[in-house]
């Protein structure tokens, strides 16, 4: 079955985020600066910190709409993508390398918990539950270094 019909687990995504994003920069940073750089413009970015940034960035916007969603609140349908991807750029320019692989950390360990701790009911919502999947298994797909492995999920 394809991943965009399939529907996810909570198990499915923290496993994703173990064998996937937990990994992402110690696998980056076994790739010489040279090659961190072919990847961040093949990706469509100008340094590996803009690459990092819209990572967490989307991370950040799931968790938020799903949120809302388990609020009750109405979550409008998602602005211009690339239009939100060039203001995180613009958003983090200024940090340092450093800076950013800590928030990069910080904000994954909130994604992690922020699963965990979601309500069952919220996997139900297949806009929450579309945004999850694309931020923990599409996009590690997406973005997956040249040298990690793919995810393997049941």
């Amino acid at each position: 079955m394809a991943a965009e019909n399939r529907q996810f687990t909570r198990q499915d995504l923290l496993t994703a985020i173990e064998q996937g994003w937990q990994h992402y920069l110690s696998h980056l940073h076994e790739l010489s600066e040279e090659k961190q750089t072919l990847y961040a413009r093949q990706q469509g970015f100008a340094r590996i910190q803009d690459v990092l940034a819209h990572v967490l960035a989307w991370w950040e916007r799931s968790m938020q709409r799903s949120l809302q969603i388990i609020s009750g609140q109405i979550v409008p349908r998602a602005n211009d993508m690339d239009e939100f991807n060039a203001g995180v750029v613009t958003q983090y320019q200024q940090w340092t390398r450093e800076a950013i692989e800590a928030k990069f950390v910080e904000t994954l360990t909130t994604f992690e918990r922020f699963l965990k701790e979601l309500p069952e009911s919220a996997f139900e919502n297949e806009r929450i539950q579309l945004w999850l999947r694309i931020d923990a298994i599409d996009h590690y797909e997406d973005h997956r270094l040249p040298n990690a492995p793919r995810l393997q999920l049941a």
